[in-house]
């Protein structure tokens, strides 16, 4: 096997140092990791195959990497735990199985672009190469700060309303990808009755133009405080004394926890934002590297990966063996939904949730049943994607 090391791009959140040490002693071969942040990642992965061997980042960004030619088709039959990995709400749709693929929800589904069709596209009718292989998966929402929101007049059930009203002014941080972001201010400006949009996820240019309207005249009155694009700066931001409500991933959330911070994280009456990410080959990946990438595929189902993706609140596509990797008390916080037997480690503080605390949403089939919206590419993107650059340049 290649002594050259297998370059894995993705962010943060799924290549963590923990994760990179662990899969070291596992499969005894040299692995680099190259962490971006998510936009950056997704253009070196469209623009410079040949600069990575295995891409690791949100599914929906699949369909723009597989018409650039940057990824190559995945084998199934190459993959040991194919028969048992999963897409949010039930098994994956082979031509064995009845269960249906994944279908709650608006907006781009993983299952929609998971096979290789026979006219080289991709689609949701199985075949025997996929173009990304599913491993971690979770629904978003926004955190914010309950001691504020009380005196505001806030109170539970949260909705994404609570994005664009004016009493969060000058306190509200989003993330700067438009895929995500933008599917989150549509559901919340349909919620709050300040724009007739039909689907959050599938915007027309009338409803595009609408929609920004309305955010560039909240932008220009600073109702937006600060962007960011990864979780490292969400956690600067929501750590300031101005930005007390905002779109935020799982592990910084977490993060925030063990650090201190009193905030809680919204499970909107609407429903969440799901997202599923993966595993990508390099259309330029070498002979050499292939038995390399394969086996550390294979890896990521096997359990020590997926616990890992647990301990900052993520889920992953092939559950028994995580389940055997984790303690008891944290397989029931982070899976059954159960209120926190003893403190439980987080990946970035050694205390991420304490005794007693119970998870937001209740247990993971209840969680991911409720998505409302998928991160979502857009028929409309390269549209959507000129209006959010126009706003993300306007001064607060």
């Amino acid at each position: 096997m290649s002594k050259r090391p297998l370059k894995v791009i993705g962010t943060s959140v799924t290549l963590p140092e923990q994760l990179r040490r662990r899969a070291l002693r596992d499969l005894a071969y040299p692995i680099e990791f190259d962490v971006l942040d998510g936009i950056s990642c997704q253009q070196r992965g469209i623009t410079s195959p040949g600069s990575f061997d295995v891409y690791d980042q949100w599914f929906h960004s699949i369909d723009l990497l597989w018409t650039a030619g940057s990824v190559q088709p995945i084998e199934t039959k190459r993959i040991k735990r194919w028969n048992e990995v999963s897409l949010h709400s039930g098994p994956v749709a082979r031509p064995s199985a009845t269960t249906p693929l994944a279908t709650g929800g608006s907006g781009m589904r993983p299952s929609d672009l998971l096979f290789v069709q026979e006219d080289n596209t991709l689609g949701p009718t199985p075949t025997p190469t996929i173009a990304m292989l599913p491993t971690t998966y979770n629904v978003d929402s926004f955190a914010y700060a309950p001691d504020i929101a009380a005196p505001l007049g806030f109170a539970t059930p949260e909705s994404w309303a609570w994005l664009l009203d004016e009493r969060w002014h000058g306190r509200c941080t989003l993330s700067k990808d438009p895929a995500a972001s933008t599917v989150e201010l549509a559901l919340a400006a349909r919620s709050a009755g300040l724009v007739d949009i039909a689907d959050p996820c599938n915007l027309s240019i009338e409803e595009i133009d609408a929609l920004f309207d309305l955010l560039m005249a909240r932008r220009r009155t600073g109702h937006f405080s600060r962007f960011w694009s990864s979780s490292e700066d969400s956690i600067r931001l929501m750590s300031g004394p101005t930005s007390v409500l905002g779109s935020l991933w799982s592990p910084a959330f977490y993060a925030l926890r063990g650090m201190g911070h009193n905030l809680a994280y919204a499970a909107p009456s609407e429903g969440y934002r799901g997202w599923q990410s993966g595993l990508g080959l390099s259309a330029a990946l070498t002979p050499e590297k292939m038995e390399m990438a394969y086996a550390y595929l294979n890896w990521w189902l096997e359990g020590a990966a997926g616990a890992i993706m647990a301990r900052q609140g993520y889920y992953i596509s092939v559950v028994e063996p995580v389940k055997k990797s984790l303690s008891a008390a944290e397989w029931d916080y982070w899976y059954g939904g159960l209120p926190a037997s003893e403190n439980l480690p987080g990946l970035a503080t050694p205390v991420a949730v304490r005794t007693g605390e119970r998870r937001e949403g209740g247990s993971y089939t209840e969680r991911v049943s409720r998505v409302a919206v998928w991160s979502t590419i857009m028929p409309e993107h390269n549209y959507l994607v000129r209006r959010w650059q126009e706003f993300l340049k306007i001064r607060g």
